[in-house]
């Protein structure tokens, strides 16, 4: 007689069923913020495409400027994926510990930028701020998988002091579905 044994949490996963006492990685708390996402991937996508929409409101208010395109943002029906690229411009200072603090500056300007945290996940008040932020929790969400041979690498986040701008890339998986209209409706997939 011979024994099988699998691991009914890593099947769980696989197949996107909540487990009762497995803690998701992904999880994100849009408590009063201006996201209703509640995945890191989904509320990625989420503030990716208002910064987008942002820059589309900024460039039509301000046609006699310089456009600013600094969203890339498609979706994928042959990977069933949202392929996203986000140039941010960055300051950075010091912190009281020395260490380096980098913030995405406001290119867009005031009332095109602002974005309401919560009390939830996000804590920065701008939208490029909550793309950064969530981006990086999104990566350290991906490199806290393990063991490394599983774990995901959808999205790179790149921080560059010398040119003093932050680069993210991201291959966001999702779900297409039919509503009852012929609308159709992406969800980002929890994949973490």
């Amino acid at each position: 007689m011979s024994l099988r044994f699998f691991d009914f949490k890593a099947l769980l996963n696989l197949v996107n069923v909540p487990h009762p006492t497995l803690k998701r990685m992904s999880v994100y708390t849009p408590t009063g913020s201006d996201l209703d996402s509640t995945t890191l991937a989904g509320a990625f996508v989420e503030v990716v495409r208002k910064l987008n929409e942002a820059e589309k409101t900024r460039n039509a208010a301000n046609s006699s400027q310089a456009p600013k395109n600094n969203v890339a943002m498609s979706a994928n029906f042959d990977t069933n994926s949202y392929d996203i690229a986000v140039t941010l411009p960055i300051s950075e200072s010091a912190n009281t510990s020395g260490g380096i603090v980098s913030v995405p500056t406001d290119y867009l300007g005031g009332s095109y930028s602002a974005f309401v945290p919560g009390t939830g996940t996000a804590k920065s008040t701008t939208l490029q701020g909550a793309t950064l932020e969530i981006a990086q929790k999104l990566s350290a969400a991906e490199l806290a998988v393990t063991p490394e041979t599983d774990r995901p690498t959808n999205i790179q986040v790149d921080i560059s002091l010398e040119t003093r701008i932050a680069t993210i890339t991201a291959q966001i998986p999702f779900t297409p579905s039919f509503g009852s209209a012929g609308e159709i409706t992406l969800t980002a997939l929890d994949y973490v």
